[in-house]
């Protein structure tokens, strides 16, 4: 029995061995060119593609040439142009700087040094008195040399009480001298109580000791000091006249 088991079996494997034998020798049935060559339509590929793999890059290159042709498109590519050499990119608009106005004709003009003259101070002097509105007694007045407050009540005819109130003087330093000081005078109109020259004139004065001529005006009363001034143009410094002058006194 073990000697026929053997014997099926060894025939059993020839007849697979043949079975295999033919079906390695048989031959595919052949391809349709249809598939064997893919196309697309339109004849973007009119031809097959090549076997090996240079051909390949080969014919990329040429359709890719080919589509852009076909396309409008130019087969050279433009070198992008570098920053710098004048070309501006699109959509931008290149701005100039505007010049100075003082350089736009000459651009290596240079503007020349401006010279500053220097500035004299005008002296302007201050008026002793200050005119009122009307042209008439001045607002204010500033004691010179050798005047008091007293002596301008007569000076301006104003009333006394009247101007020592209104610039709160004591009786008592109505009489003194004051140089220097600024006084309100009265524009109300009352006018002095009394007579206003206190010494008699037109006359010839002769001094005993240096004054000024504020004090030969105080002391007359009612007595301009320019009055003074223009009766005696000899005199040139107003606040010292020399002991002995004489003086017309108008």
């Amino acid at each position: 029995m073990a000697r026929k088991k053997s014997v099926i079996v060894f025939i059993t494997a020839l007849i697979l061995m043949a079975f295999i034998s033919v079906g390695c020798e048989r031959s595919y049935a052949p391809i349709d060119e249809s598939q064997a060559t893919p196309s697309v339509d339109g004849g973007d590929f009119p031809e097959a593609l090549p076997s090996d793999m240079e051909g390949v890059f080969a014919s990329g290159a040429q359709t890719a040439t080919a589509l852009a042709i076909e396309g409008g498109a130019a087969a050279a590519t433009e070198v992008p142009t570098e920053a710098g050499n004048g070309t501006e990119p699109d959509g931008e608009t290149p701005t100039e700087t505007p010049m100075p106005a003082e350089n736009a004709g000459d651009p290596t003009a240079t503007p020349s040094p401006t010279s500053t003259l220097p500035v004299i101070e005008a002296t302007t002097a201050v008026p002793s008195s200050t005119p009122s509105v009307g042209g008439g007694v001045p607002a204010t007045y500033t004691l010179e040399k050798g005047e008091f407050p007293y002596c301008i009540t007569r000076r301006f005819n104003v009333d006394p009480g009247e101007l020592l109130s209104l610039n709160s003087i004591s009786n008592a330093s109505a009489g003194a001298l004051q140089p220097g000081l600024n006084l309100k005078i009265p524009q109300s109109g009352a006018s002095f109580p009394g007579n206003r020259a206190w010494h008699t004139h037109p006359t010839t004065y002769v001094l005993s000791e240096a004054s000024t001529v504020y004090a030969v005006a105080c002391y007359f009363g009612d007595v301009e000091p320019s009055a003074i001034l223009s009766a005696n143009p000899a005199i040139t410094n107003p606040d010292l006249i020399s002991a002995g002058t004489s003086l017309q006194i108008p």
